[in-house]
Parts: C-alpha cells; structure tokens; sequence
C-alpha cells in the first residue's frame, strides 16, 4: 500500500446496516446499563394508570393511560418478540422516520402508542388485572416508533461512533449530526432522553383475537398485515412448541429488509397450515383461509393428543424426513429444499400423514413415515422420483394450485397405504387430470 494512503472502508449494505442496528437496539437497555445509566433504568413494575380505564365492548378489554420514562418504557416492551404488524425498516434514511427521530430529540412530542398487556403468552390467555405476574407487553400500535426513540438514544450516546461501527450511514450522521451536537454533553444527553415521560394506552384482559383486531383496526391506513404475520400472530403457542421440539422455524416477523429467508428452515405459517392440514386431513388447507378461521376460532389444539401427535409427526418430517432429502439431492437446489422451500408440499404432506392417522393410529403412520424415510434411503440417484414430480406438474395446466395440493396428497397416501411401491406422480397426475400419459 502507498504510504500515507488512507485504507478505503467499504460501505456498510443495506442489510448489514439493519441487522447492526437491530441489535444495538437489542442490548440498548444492558449495554446503558454497563455504562452507568442503571438509575434510569430500574426494572419496570407494574403499570400505573393515570386516569380511571374504560372498558370495550367490542373484545371485553379495558383500555387505560399511563405515563413513565422511557428508560422504563424501553425496558417494558421491546422489539424481541414483538408481535409487529409490519417488518421495520431503514428509518435513519427514510425522510419522514428520520425526521420523527431528529425532532424527539429536540424535545418534541410523539402521539401516544397502543400497547397490549398479555398474561402468559404461550397459554395465549388474557391478563384480568395489571398487577398479574407475568405480564408481557405487546405493542399494537407504536412498532416504529419504538425503533425510533432507541435510535434517538443511541445517536445521542454513541454518537459519530455508530458510522465507525457500520450501524448507520455517514450521510445519516451528517443529517443528525447538529441536532445531536447541540446538546454539547453526550452523557447529559442521553440522561435527559431517558427520563422523558412517555405516554401510551395500555390494552389488557384481552386475548391473541382481540390483540389482532386492534392491530388492524390500528393499522388500516398503512400496508395491510400479511397472512403470514396474522398466522404467526394467532397461532404463536402452536409456533413455540414447535420450536421447543427442535424444529427450524422461521417467522415473517423477524425479516428485515433486504433479508431472505433461509431455505433450510421452515416458514412459521407453512408449519401452522401443515397442522390444520394434518388434524383434517385436507390438503387444501390456505393461509386465507385459515387466518379468517382463526379470528373465529381463536382456541387451537386444545386436546393434549392432538397437540403431541401434531409435534410429533411434524418433528420428524423437518428433523428426520427433511435431512434425508437434503442429504441425498445435495446437487440440487430445486429438490435439495423441497419440503422446507414449498409451503404446499409440506401441508399436503402433512394432509396425508393426517389420513393415515386418522383413518387408523399413530403407530401405522409412524410405519408410514419408517417406508418413506426408507425409500429416500435407497441407493438410487431420484429416490423420490422427483423427474416424474416435475413432468407431472407440466400436465396441470388449470386450478394449479388445488391439482398440485391434491397431486402430492393423493401421491402420499397411495405409497402410504400400500397402494403403489413408489411416488407415482405421473400415474396420479394422469387420474387427477384424465390425460393419458
């Protein structure tokens, strides 16, 4: 290198910058803490109304006000598992959300966010009272704003610092730059930001339903909550014994932009349908559908037998059926990731692994998957015969997406109960369709 040459430090991406500043955000209250600001951030205790609640008659929730500091505020809800309505974004660029920072820390005033008070979040079951144990927060209304106070509190602590550390744009620094420098003490700042009272609603003796209804009503004028996120939303229990079993999962709600969802693991929703597909045996099970369901029927799986079996076969198509695939179609992306990459064949899948439950027990469909993960096993180069999957796709030409739910459910359930010794798509694509191969 030329001596006296400066080294040229590349430009954070996109993705880099929102995953870094995702988790400054993350350890924002311990790493204050570290520094000496743990005064201001005493752990929260209950909430304190301000005012006498008013109570809903659309959920039977009881709405109150509060006011805290936001060290406390912080502390008491959080973007780490956060039911969010809408991913966040790059709000240190974005003019409007960089403005919103830049004039909270000149002292202005925020509207009031909207927040849920939950009991125990995987018995999905409400909080009656706000001096429960237990209690987890939930903001229903508020998600980007909260990302814009931590910002504002970083910015003044940390400073230029967070462009050395790649967690904003130089540019981003040059426009909060003054109003960041006014303050002249960086500590004084950062105290004064985190003593300023916070007010918010407070929602509680709510459920998971009455939770999403406030959400969109909330949220109607912004982009409307995927199915995705809604299915997340009301079936989080479902999500989290899933999780607990060992199963890769991963949730729309965690995706930032830019980011891409890794193929080895499977989309929470997908997972959610596969259930209800599993329970009912119907491979026509769709995300619309279900969350539609779900707002009416907000209990799931309420018998301890289903929600084993469900875990159970689930578990060993993503950790034992699912390895196996990936290990034997290394070579190939397109099959390599067949059954976490395609939320239809999982479900209708899963529809069939629901038949032969249903229509005898969970031993012979233990013996059914033992046949399955057999087959995969054999020293064959296609073991599954995919070639013939993809030939027989080419023959749906109308309701694609019925035919192709319907191709792999009828597929499955033929090799499953002995009717074929193999996946036979194309002799199940030719009954489905009436074309002669």
């Amino acid at each position: 290198m030329v001596r006296g040459r400066r080294t040229k430090v590349a430009t954070p991406t996109k993705l880099e910058r929102g995953e870094k500043l995702r988790e400054a955000i993350l350890s924002l209250p311990s790493n204050l803490m570290a520094d000496g600001y743990g005064a201001l951030l005493k752990p929260p205790g209950p909430v304190q109304l301000i005012a006498d609640p008013v109570e809903d008659p659309k959920t039977g929730g009881m709405i109150g006000h509060v006011e805290e500091p936001l060290g406390i505020y912080i502390q008491r809800v959080s973007i780490v598992d956060n039911f969010s309505q809408r991913p966040p974004f790059d709000h240190v660029t974005d003019p409007i959300y960089k403005r919103l920072i830049r004039d909270f820390i000149q002292g202005g005033m925020m509207p009031e966010s909207k927040v849920a008070a939950l009991g125990h979040v995987e018995q999905a079951r409400r909080a009656n009272s706000l001096n429960e144990e237990g209690i987890s927060y939930s903001i229903i209304d508020g998600l980007q704003r909260l990302y814009c106070y931590c910002i504002s509190v970083l910015l003044v602590w940390r400073g230029e610092q967070l462009v050395r550390d790649r967690v904003i744009a130089p540019e981003s620094w040059e426009y909060f730059k003054e109003a960041v420098t006014g303050f002249g003490d960086s500590r004084a700042a950062a105290e004064q930001l985190l003593q300023r009272v916070m007010r918010y609603e407070v929602f509680y003796r709510v459920d998971l339903a009455g939770l999403l209804h406030y959400m969109v009503t909330f949220n109607t004028g912004q982009r409307r909550m995927s199915l995705p996120v809604q299915l997340e939303i009301m079936r989080r229990p479902l999500i989290q014994e899933l999780e607990r079993a060992g199963i890769p999962v991963w949730q729309d709600i965690n995706m930032l932009p830019g980011m891409k969802a890794p193929k080895d693991k499977f989309n929470a929703s997908d997972l959610v349908l596969a259930t209800e597909a599993f329970i009912t045996n119907n491979a026509q099970t769709t995300a619309s559908v279900e969350a539609e369901r779900a707002l009416e029927v907000p209990q799931f799986l309420e018998n301890i037998g289903d929600i084993q079996d469900v875990v159970g076969t689930l578990s060993r198509l993503t950790t034992e059926i699912h390895p196996e695939v990936m290990r034997v179609y290394a070579e190939d992306p397109s099959r390599r990731f067949l059954l976490s990459g395609s939320g239809a064949f999982l479900v209708s899948l899963a529809a069939a692994c629901g038949y032969i439950r249903n229509r005898n027990n969970m031993k012979m469909l233990d013996g059914a998957l033992d046949k399955l993960r057999k087959e995969i096993g054999k020293p064959k180069e296609d073991p599954l015969n995919l070639e013939d999957y993809w030939k027989a796709l080419a023959m749906i030409t109308t309701s694609r997406g019925k035919a192709t739910r319907r191709l792999v459910y009828d597929t499955f359930v033929r090799f499953f109960t002995g009717a074929s010794l193999e996946l036979e798509w194309v002799d199940t694509a030719r009954q489905i369709t009436g074309v002669a191969v």
